[in-house]
């Protein structure tokens, strides 16, 4: 006989080792995070039952950084292989939700909520160099060490990127350029590398954990030529200001790069409303709780509103929608 357990009381022993098991996990996160993985995977099964219409529903929750908090998280969710997942940053699911960009088709994409995160993805360069703009990058063609984003999350966009100013890594490699790949922002070879000047260049996102020790050592960060902007912009992304968020400089008003901002959790148009809303509940409940990749804790409007440093341009899953409305954040 197949195990199904849509009879239990809101209070059962089965349920009451589920609830345990997830908050121990949490807690092991609190304590010593470094000691985990941040790829994350949570599954809520019916053992031995086939799907049904009502509840209990399963569905899966990934978090991983390494295979699906990018692109490929998109296309999971948009497939209905994963139900929920998290996304850096929201630009990624906005090319998702109407099929632009590296998207071949628009996909059934609703948010869940969305986080704030600001950021750009740039291009910066060493401030002995000398160069102030792409034009001048270009014409110079320096042999330099470049520190490059490597994931799933960032590449897309790299080599939009540089395709737009008519580019690509292979470019630098011709000019002599030795290209160190790094998956994360935070690298420690990039923040040695700009401490000692030996990093000429750096083509990537996350600036809270390397843009203002650029700054401080003298790098430069490029305007991209409108010409190539425009050319983002029909592929998909959208321009912004350097300055104005949490990178520290006094920066010209007219340099503009890719925003590159948000931290969106999304769904697919078939999840139940049922969890939809209880989601946004939850999610309430902890608000205060929990760390922000921002200065203060978002009021819960903002986080179905969306912001600045959270942009959100894709529609709210029906359920989520409800509890926003019900209790007026919306």
């Amino acid at each position: 006989m197949a195990y199904d357990d849509r009879s239990i009381k809101p209070m059962s022993a089965s349920l009451m080792r589920a609830r345990i098991a997830t908050r121990v996990l949490a807690g092991m996160y609190e304590n010593a995070p470094t000691l985990l993985t941040s790829a994350i995977r949570l599954s809520v099964e019916l053992p031995g039952a086939a799907s049904n219409s009502g509840p209990p529903f399963p569905f899966t929750f990934a978090v991983s950084p390494a295979w699906c908090s990018g692109l490929e998280g998109a296309r999971l969710v948009g497939a209905k292989k994963l139900d929920v997942a998290w996304i850096n940053p929201s630009i990624i699911v906005t090319m998702g939700h109407l099929g632009k960009g590296p998207f071949r088709r628009a996909l059934p994409l609703r948010a869940l909520a969305v986080f704030p995160s600001w950021d750009r993805l740039v291009i910066a360069v060493s401030g002995k160099l000398g160069i102030r703009t792409m034009d001048e990058l270009i014409e110079k063609r320096p042999a330099v060490l470049a520190s490059v984003a490597v994931n799933d999350c960032v590449d897309f966009a790299i080599s939009a990127l540089l395709k737009a100013h008519g580019l690509s890594l292979d470019t630098f490699k011709q000019w002599g350029c030795t290209i160190d790949p790094v998956e994360r922002p935070s690298n420690p070879r990039r923040r040695d590398g700009i401490v000692s000047g030996e990093m000429g260049m750096i083509i990537d996102e996350g600036l809270d954990s390397w843009g203002d020790n650029a700054v401080k050592h003298g790098y430069v960060f490029l305007p991209f030529s409108q010409k190539a902007l425009k050319k983002l912009e029909r592929y998909g992304f959208q321009r912004a200001p350097l300055g104005g968020g949490r990178l520290k400089g006094d920066f010209d008003p007219a340099i503009e790069v890719i925003d590159y901002s948000g931290w969106p959790i999304i769904t697919h148009e078939d999840f139940p409303d049922e969890l939809a809303y209880q989601f946004a509940a939850a999610l309430e409940k902890i608000r205060e709780e929990i760390p922000y990749d921002a200065a203060s804790v978002p009021p819960m409007s903002a986080l179905a509103r969306g912001s600045e440093e959270a942009p959100l341009d894709i529609p709210l899953h029906p359920g989520a929608e409800r509890y926003y409305r019900e209790h007026r954040y919306l």
